[in-house]
């Protein structure tokens, strides 16, 4: 079963991996929930703390 993000209809295997995916969007870790001006600190973020 393939996931969908409702913004760009990328594509993935699961349902975590959308969920992170669409944060980008918002800038928002699904993780924690913390908000980042940019989605290049959002990265670097998911990156360093999960």
């Amino acid at each position: 079963m393939a996931y969908a993000c409702s913004t760009c209809d990328a594509e993935f295997q699961s349902a975590a991996g959308v969920t992170q995916h669409v944060a980008l969007h918002h800038d928002t870790c699904a993780e924690c929930n913390e908000e980042f001006d940019e989605t290049d600190q959002l990265r670097e973020h998911i990156h360093e703390s999960h």
